[in-house]
């Protein structure tokens, strides 16, 4: 009876650090919303011409010199980062780019924007999930492999990622 009590208050104790922590063990990954999340059309999306895939230097001819540059690795990666907007490069090419103002969607969402806004704009297709503190719904474009995500705060938009993403059925 002593070991189960021990045991019990050991993951008791896991779950209170994980939580304290800031870190849901129960969250769940946008790829876990992929095949019951319906697809919509998001080719479209890009930001003062630049979209997925655009190269360094189309970013750098359309943004000019970078505030800063940071260098990541798994996967090794370039983060070109402006006043309000951020580019993931991964091999010379733009992987995701992320803004929290001075910036507007294809559909014309940007920050402040309600959730019924974003919703009237991009349709019904939608997962929701809690990243980072902040309700987020998002949409897949599974012919292009792309991903768009809104966070909300107080049901206003405050951030907006897209992303390229991989099929979490390919082997």
């Amino acid at each position: 009876m002593k070991d189960k009590t021990k045991c019990g208050t050991l993951i008791f104790s896991f779950f209170m650090l994980l939580f304290l922590m800031g870190c849901d063990p129960f969250t769940k990954n946008k790829s876990d919303f992929y095949n019951n999340t319906e697809s919509i059309n998001l080719s479209e999306e890009n930001v003062n011409s630049i979209t997925l895939n655009s190269t360094e230097n189309d970013v750098i001819g359309a943004f000019g010199k970078p505030i800063e540059v940071k260098n990541g690795t798994n996967p090794k990666s370039k983060y070109l980062i402006y006043e309000g907007i951020e580019f993931e490069m991964i091999e010379d090419k733009v992987n995701r780019y992320y803004f929290n103002n001075n910036y507007q969607t294809a559909r014309g969402i940007t920050v402040g924007d309600t959730k019924e806004s974003v919703i009237q704009a991009y349709g019904e297709n939608f997962y929701e999930r809690v990243e980072s503190g902040l309700n987020t719904i998002g949409y897949f474009d599974k012919e292009n492999m792309t991903n768009l995500e809104i966070g909300f705060k107080d049901n206003k938009t405050v951030i907006l990622l897209i992303e390229k993403v991989e099929s979490p059925n390919k082997n």
